[in-house]
């Protein structure tokens, strides 16, 4: 169990335990927290509280909802789009979204399983069990990743640069770069291989079970 105290800038925040005095109310704590003025994925809050347990009275927000097509991912351009097609080892794509981030950076992103929410009424998140997002490169560059982080494994996906960042409890996450994209991947609660998924990896024009090829090398200078 990773534990400690939050830097006021870090991207994310790792994992906390507080054991509180009603004992039926055990937090773990389990945030990516981005400060908003250098926010890269989409919201603020990427992962945020595991609550186990009912610690008050209150309805969660309603859960997300695709506002997105197949289609139109396809026919977006802007940057290379990458899934894991309709399906995933039997996990089925529950939504799609299409959204703009504090920094004015578009981001697709594709969820696969039943999304749970973590956290409380004043700071939470829905979470699918497989989740990717992509932006730009120049959302979030390898330099960008390397400033905030030294927890992470490096790793080769497909002939590209990635980096794996393992928690406990199947939180596990991987950032890699490809062609003029900014690729991030995490599995929360699941037994899922977060390289493995990595590696399946394909073109947002490719469907399930498409041929895996080499990952296109990154273009740094596509800003």
């Amino acid at each position: 169990m990773i534990a400690g105290a939050v830097a006021d800038c870090n991207l994310y925040v790792k994992v906390k335990v507080s054991n509180l005095i009603d004992l039926s109310c055990v937090e773990i704590f389990m945030i990516r927290l981005r400060v908003p003025k250098v926010l890269a994925y989409g919201a603020a809050l990427t992962a945020a509280a595991m609550a186990a347990g009912r610690c008050s009275d209150w309805e969660p927000p309603p859960k997300p909802v695709s506002n997105w097509t197949i289609d139109d991912a396809r026919a977006f351009d802007e940057f290379h789009v990458y899934w894991l097609g309709d399906t995933y080892e039997g996990v089925p794509l529950t939504s799609l979204g299409h959204s703009i981030d504090g920094d004015g950076v578009k981001h697709a992103s594709f969820s696969y399983g039943e999304p749970s929410y973590y956290g409380d009424a004043d700071s939470g998140s829905w979470l699918s069990p497989l989740e990717v997002d992509i932006q730009p490169f120049c959302g979030f560059s390898p330099k960008e990743f390397r400033s905030y982080y030294d927890d992470f494994e490096s790793v080769d996906v497909r002939g590209v640069n990635g980096y794996v960042q393992r928690y406990d409890y199947g939180w596990n996450y991987v950032d890699l770069w490809s062609g003029t994209s900014a690729i991030h991947i995490g599995t929360h609660k699941t037994e899922f291989d977060i390289e493995q998924v990595a590696g399946d990896l394909i073109p947002i024009a490719e469907d399930s079970g498409a041929r895996l090829t080499p990952l296109p090398p990154l273009i740094a200078n596509s800003c």
